[in-house]
């Protein structure tokens, strides 16, 4: 009679824990999915392990596996999640930490399952901590690049020129502006006689600095160099060919 007691209650107990844990798979589904709502997209792990576990390995070393709750990619999304990392005891990995394995809250053993709704309050607050660090840093590299782009538009807008260059183009009326560039362009042009040009500029005319009292002298309208009145091959210059 006292077993089939002890085994009524069992099976009473055991029903209880499926449907507790049922419901509490509900619960943990719908926090997750509202997680997701948010599109937070950034990896949150909960600094102290929920589970700590001892074995050996083949060589009789410890292999100590530590599990962490978090806020993880899995499956191409982020999920509630249990990151499980081993730390080996060898001399050839001292106490190395593996980047471990990550599983699905809801995929992951009760005992786990059950630790986790323990500090998944830590966690949200935890997550929330962390998306506001990352949104101050957003808004000063906003603020950066605003004043990046302000710079960028004023240079573009001046034509690439100097401030004070820009400001005299703005104040000088369009045909002024015109002549004196005009003008600037000639009297890099102006050659005195005997002056070797600079850099092969000429225009092609030698021009006599005015003086005082004196008057250019000009060439004779007659003149003309009679060479070039010859036309060739006639017989003018076949004749002085001839002597």
């Amino acid at each position: 009679m006292a077993i089939t007691d002890e085994l009524q209650r069992l099976g009473n107990s055991a029903q209880r824990l499926n449907v507790g844990s049922d419901q509490l798979n509900r619960l943990i589904e719908r926090i997750d999915e509202l997680l997701s709502q948010l599109m937070i997209g950034l990896d949150y792990v909960y600094p102290r392990p929920i589970d700590e576990a001892t074995s050996a390995d083949h060589n009789g070393k410890r292999v100590i596996e530590l599990s962490y709750v978090g806020y993880l990619r899995t499956s191409r999304n982020y999920h509630l999640a249990i990151k499980t990392v081993k730390v080996l005891e060898s001399k050839l990995a001292v106490a190395t930490q593996n980047p471990g394995e990550i599983m699905p809250l809801l995929a992951a053993p009760r005992r786990l399952r059950y630790a986790a709704v323990d500090v998944l309050p830590e966690v949200v607050s935890g997550l929330a901590t962390q998306v506001d660090e990352m949104v101050g840093s957003l808004e000063r590299r906003c603020r950066t690049a605003e004043t990046l782009v302000r710079n960028l538009e004023q240079i573009a807008v001046s034509g690439g020129l100097r401030p004070e260059d820009s400001a005299v183009r703005r104040t000088m009326p369009a045909d002024e502006s015109v002549m004196a560039a005009s003008s600037t362009s000639s009297a890099r042009r102006v050659l005195v006689p005997g002056e070797v040009p600079m850099g092969g500029e000429s225009s092609g005319h030698w021009v006599l600095p005015p003086q005082a009292g004196s008057t250019a002298q000009q060439p004779a309208a007659g003149a003309r160099d009679e060479r070039r009145t010859i036309a060739m091959g006639s017989d003018v210059l076949k004749g002085q060919g001839g002597q």
